[in-house]
């Protein structure tokens, strides 16, 4: 990045835009607020901005004594800990440990700090100017409070990807300003964060059933850790897992969140029997044995680590390739922050793949779905499930998604995918249909049927409201009202069925006509048309301006156009159809038949005639292009030549005008007719 504002970490790191901006930012809120809290998501370098804060020189401020004061990073587990102090000596800063089982170093005026061993020593002669909360979403506990009554003068920085709490409770006792950065999927779509793909368990499936079905919770509002093992720590939920896993990330580097330790070590002894390199840890798990485990699953000697709440906040695996959601979890909070473990860049990683076992894509959505954090930072929103089943998801029919583990998990969303053309959608239990990412068809059906030759899908509604009654959707996704009960065949743009009167009924989807027997469609010209008695024909697409039956005797075209009788009907590709206007119009000579003698009968092109028609008539002439040009007769079969009268547009308003002005004149309250027009203007002529 260049610019005056760029800030040098190190000899040869930058910060980012983004960076450089939450702190530009924090730095203009501090200027009104003492405590400020900071979001970022997951992965974007929250600690790199902790670090530049510590070093900038805005922060050597002066306590009430004149005394110059230090800095206090403040975090509530070993591993975060451990963490932001390789953090601080990547980037050259001196700090001291406050944790327990090491020496107070009070010669360093940067500490990092166990929140717990802190709360113990708090009567240290320390003095910070700043405090830096890790992980601030946990700031609301009692210890943390204790911060704030026993260095009252300093500054306080809060950071946190999820400023939320699942009891409603907000942070404005503790923070005066929140600061809230980008979006995930901006940060995404700048390359800052990994996309996703994101594979969920079905809402119908029997787990999903059986985890809206727990009922007890336990002293943090969640699901009871007991509970939820009756349903997750049994042999056919493991069984699952390790077959979602072989189908979509076999071999990959990944992390699995497990519901307690014996879920853990269910899971990795499954996974090792199969000839999968994996581990499990838990927070029991012995400090010397954790830190070998964790160092070998960096190095790339172990492929899979299992964890009940260790590798959920903090810690920094960018080159995880899967994600493995096994807990089931009210909090938004911790959802967010298990999906964002695997959302860090890393070279060579094209995308993090979510194994979404548990559903949580139907209690929150997507990891990029935009939230106020605004609100749920003052508590107006609780940072809790809803009601589980709000979600839809698309229903694809490609090759790998009819292969589905047991049919029991759905592709929710692919790396860079957009939303294009027609796709069906689950939704509480029915199907709807959208196109281009809107929802054209919402979700009401209890079947969709794909189809072909045309169309999209038959859609049936549900029985005990509709009596199974099937409609047809569209190439647009758009409900073509049709209304069929029971079974529907189809043969190209022809369906039929049983009405409602259980008698056999026929729709033309390029008509959108019903009839009561089998039409039959002829190509007359240029012209779909339908048989509609001996010897006379409908448009098969019906028109208003031609509502009648004709004869082919009547019909006349060539390349460009057909005219039967005083129609005009465009070969322009959607058959638009021209009905004349005498008054205010061009007006022509077209063939017609009357008893079997050819006659030439006055027509009138609409004065509304638009441009583009008037340019596909006449293409950039003032005569028609049909002048002198031949026209078949669709009886006959014959070519025959045209040359029709022709009379000026502006000349023909003139004698309309001037004849009104006659009548009017003498109180004449008759009616113009065509003819009086005609009439007049051959007068003038003369």
């Amino acid at each position: 990045m260049n610019g005056k504002n760029n800030r040098l970490i190190m000899k040869d790191t930058i910060l980012r835009d983004y960076q450089n901006d939450m702190l530009d930012r924090l730095h203009d809120a501090w200027s009104r607020h003492q405590s400020v809290m900071v979001q970022m998501p997951t992965g974007v370098g929250k600690t790199v901005l902790l670090a530049e804060e510590i070093k900038s020189e805005k922060l050597k401020a002066k306590n009430e004594k004149g005394e110059k004061g230090g800095v206090l990073v403040v975090a509530h587990r070993i591993e975060l800990i451990e963490q932001i102090s390789r953090t601080l000596d990547r980037f050259g800063i001196e700090h001291g440990l406050i944790v327990s089982g090491k020496s107070l170093d009070t010669t360093k005026p940067v500490q990092v700090a166990s929140i717990q061993t802190l709360a113990r020593r708090l009567d240290t002669d320390f003095n910070f100017s700043l405090i830096i909360i890790d992980e601030a979403h946990h700031a609301l506990a009692k210890t943390y409070k204790m911060l704030w009554d026993r260095w009252p003068s300093a500054r306080f920085l809060g950071l946190t990807a999820t400023p939320c709490r699942m009891n409603h409770a907000g942070f404005t006792d503790l923070f005066g300003k929140i600061l809230v950065s980008w979006p995930i999927q901006e940060f995404i779509d700048k390359g800052w964060l990994s996309d996703f793909d994101y594979i969920s368990a079905r809402p119908d499936n029997l787990m999903m059933q059986q985890i809206a079905s727990l009922e007890k919770r336990g002293t943090d509002g969640d699901y009871q850790v007991r509970e939820m093992a009756t349903v997750m720590d049994v042999p056919e939920s493991i069984e699952h897992l390790y077959n979602t896993y072989k189908q979509y990330v076999d071999g990959k580097k990944g992390i699995v969140y497990a519901i307690d330790r014996e879920h853990a070590r269910h899971i990795t002894e499954y996974y090792q029997s199969h000839g999968v390199n994996c581990c499990w840890i838990e927070a029991k798990t012995p400090a010397a044995e954790r830190e070998r485990l964790i160092e070998d699953y960096r190095a790339d000697r172990i492929k899979v680590c299992v964890n009940v709440d260790i590798l959920g906040e903090g810690v920094d695996f960018p080159e995880v390739e899967f994600i493995q959601l096994a807990r089931p979890t009210l909090s938004l909070s911790k959802y967010l922050q298990q999906v964002g473990r695997g959302m860090r860049i890393s070279k060579g990683k094209e995308c993090v793949t979510i194994l979404d076992q548990v559903g949580l894509y139907q209690t929150f959505g997507l990891p990029t779905d935009e939230r106020d954090w605004t609100q749920m930072f003052t508590g107006k929103i609780a940072g809790k499930a809803g009601q589980v089943g709000e979600r839809s998801f698309i229903i694809r029919d490609e090759a790998e998604e009819k292969d589905l583990v047991n049919l029991d998990m759905v592709r929710i969303k692919r790396r860079g995918e957009k939303h294009l053309g027609v796709e069906m959608f689950m939704l509480g239990g029915k199907y709807g249909v959208m196109f281009d990412g809107n929802i054209t068809c919402p979700a009401e059906f209890e079947h969709i049927k794909r189809i072909s030759d045309g169309y999209f899908a038959l859609a049936t509604y549900p029985y005990s409201i509709y009596r199974s009654k099937v409609t047809v959707i569209d190439l647009q996704g758009r409900d073509q009202k049709v209304a069929f009960y029971g079974k529907v065949s189809q043969d190209g743009d022809l369906f039929y069925g049983m009405c409602s009167s259980g008698r056999m009924q026929y729709w033309d989807g390029k008509g959108g006509t019903y009839y009561d027997s089998l039409p039959e469609f002829e190509r007359v010209g240029n012209l779909d048309m339908v048989r509609v008695g001996q010897g006379q024909y409908k448009l098969r697409k019906p028109s208003p301006l031609m509502p009648y039956a004709v004869s082919k005797k009547d019909i006349f075209y060539n390349d460009k156009l057909t005219v039967i009788n005083d129609i005009i009907i465009l070969n322009d590709g959607n058959s638009t159809v021209l009905k004349p206007q005498w008054y205010f119009g061009y007006k022509m000579q077209i063939p017609a038949r009357k008893d079997g003698q050819k006659l030439f009968r006055w027509v009138t092109l609409a004065d509304g005639l638009t441009d583009e028609y008037s340019s596909f008539l006449f293409n950039g002439s003032s005569r028609p292009f049909w002048k002198d040009a031949k026209m078949m007769n669709a009886a006959s079969g014959k070519m025959e030549y045209l040359s029709p009268e022709w009379v000026e547009k502006e000349e023909w308003r003139k004698a309309f005008e001037d004849l009104r002005s006659q009548l009017s004149q003498k109180r004449n309250s008759w009616t113009i007719t065509e003819e009086m027009v005609r009439s007049h203007l051959e007068r003038m002529h003369k």
